[in-house]
């Protein structure tokens, strides 16, 4: 009986660390799709940022905007005219004026369905989130337009956006698991023309919105069968039997933009992700066989041989932990840092910038010691894209962005604030050395950035700079140093100007 006893006890126990390490798995694989998620959202964020400052864009939206309004009425294009020259500028990508992927459809109100368009065009500032459509549920980036004549005028919105497929697709290969978003049959009741034709009789009463592998139904079903278990989307992870054999699931709550904005209580759906146990499960059978098989043979030795055979399957069960989560982690360091860096220039996204800023900003008011905010803006950089055209535009772009890593220390902060205007964070200085670091960046931009094919054609920065105050919050710093840049073009452009040094 104590065999029996130490057998069954080694069992219990190397199942509970196996639990564990799948739990810990469950927890990275979220992670994993959370960060996939957010890159994602940001990518078409910037996307539609791209397209809205387009000046052939923001031109047809004007025009648009007055035609539909009657203040255009005398304008020699008509209003199918502009949908067609707006399609041809935007495709791929959809607007509440024109849909690319429909164009023959248009004028229809959606106030009630794309709040995240709502949003936009009533206080003019981007967002991203899930949203569920008329065709199908989306992640979406929709940023305003603005009149290409009146800048400070708001004509419309651009919406770019994506499935889900592509993003588990790329994701399942990447953590070598099967993932599955599955939306609640009342909220698209309530926004598709059509109920898609693959939901999922269930529980949960939910539909497949994409899905990795066919096995999906497979596993709900299980979980059907597992009323403690129930509800679906409570951030656990499960081992469960099924037809194909032992699998672990993770499945966690979505929530769409409005249910985010609004803090509903009850989510829009859920992401299940699952994958074979069969591994582990044999890795634990057979470490179990191994203690009967001692505690049969080795009777006197019964106590050595359990304790033994229990280091060596916790140590190889640990081991498997270890590179799983190695794995994992490392692929969350390349998402992490892809969300972290502009891929064009190679220096900060302005999410990362506007982190550090603050962190910064802290460490200022504690330590009291000076730092210096540079914000620097391309002169002209419309006139190289219109005649150089836009692959030239980018090239001077990374050229700018190498050379203020260059010249950068490396624990200042290189950031792309938006389009062509940039930040570099300078801590321990005053602004007098950050005039100086400024005026210097400017004479190398100007040396040893060219226009290709036109040596003559030099390429020149305005730089403003603002030092640390008593008193400021992160918008009052980059406020000021936006108005030391915009007072150095005033100026002429191609020049330093400093906050104090210029009052004084």
């Amino acid at each position: 009986m104590s065999e029996v006893f130490f057998v069954v006890i080694n069992y219990v126990s190397d199942k509970h660390t196996l639990n564990a390490a799948l739990s810990d798995e469950g927890q990275q694989s979220q992670k994993t799709f959370e960060v996939a998620f957010a890159t994602t959202l940001e990518s078409m964020s910037q996307l539609a940022t791209f397209v809205a400052n387009s000046p052939n864009v923001q031109g047809l939206m004007s025009e648009a905007e007055r035609t539909v309004s009657g203040v255009g009425r005398h304008s020699v294009m008509s209003t199918a005219d502009i949908r067609q020259e707006l399609y041809e500028a935007v495709s791929p990508g959809s607007t509440s004026f024109l849909r690319v992927h429909r164009p023959e459809r248009f004028g229809d109100n959606m106030d009630n369905l794309r709040h995240l368009v709502v949003d936009v065009n009533r206080d003019g500032k981007p967002r991203q989130g899930f949203e569920l459509g008329r065709i199908y549920a989306g992640l979406r980036g929709v940023v305003p337009v603005f009149s290409f004549a009146d800048p400070e005028r708001q004509v419309g919105a651009l919406e770019v956006g994506t499935s889900f497929t592509t993003l588990i697709d790329s994701l399942s290969t990447a953590i070598g698991s099967n993932v599955a978003v599955l939306v609640l049959n009342e909220r698209v009741d309530t926004a598709v023309w059509e109920r898609p034709a693959n939901a999922i009789k269930s529980k949960c009463d939910c539909f497949v919105e994409a899905t990795s592998s066919d096995e999906l139904e497979e596993v709900i079903a299980v979980l059907e069968n597992a009323p403690k278990f129930w509800p679906f989307f409570d951030g656990r992870t499960r081992l469960l039997d099924t037809k194909s054999g032992p699998v672990a699931v993770t499945e966690f709550a979505l929530r769409d933009y409005i249910g985010i904005r609004d803090q509903h209580e009850l989510p829009v759906g859920g992401v299940v992700i699952w994958r074979s146990a069969e591994q582990a499960m044999q890795g634990l059978n057979r470490d179990t066989w191994v203690n009967i098989i001692y505690a049969v043979a080795v009777f006197i030795l019964i106590e050595l041989a359990l304790y033994f055979g229990m280091r060596l399957a916790l140590g190889r069960l640990e081991a498997t932990i270890v590179s799983r989560t190695s794995d994992i982690q490392i692929l969350n360091s390349k998402l992490q840092e892809m969300a972290d860096r502009d891929e064009l220039t190679g220096v900060h996204s302005r999410r990362y910038l506007m982190g550090r800023a603050q962190q910064e900003l802290d460490r200022v008011v504690r330590e009291r010691h000076p730092a210096v905010l540079l914000m620097l803006d391309l002169d002209h950089f419309k006139s190289i894209n219109d005649k150089w055209g836009h692959q030239m535009g980018d090239r001077v772009l990374a050229e700018l962005g190498r050379i203020m890593l260059e010249g950068s220390r490396n624990y200042d902060v290189v950031g792309r604030y938006g389009g062509e205007e940039f930040s570099i964070l300078v801590p321990g200085v005053d602004e007098t050395v950050g005039y100086q670091i400024a005026e210097k960046l400017r004479l190398r931009v100007m040396n040893e950035i060219k226009i290709l094919g036109h040596h003559e054609a030099s390429v020149t920065i305005s730089i403003g700079v603002a030092g640390y105050r008593a008193g400021y919050s992160k918008e009052d710093w980059f406020a000021a140093a936006d108005a030391a840049l915009y007072e150095a073009k005033r100026a002429g452009r191609n020049r330093v100007s400093s906050s104090s040094l210029d009052e004084s």
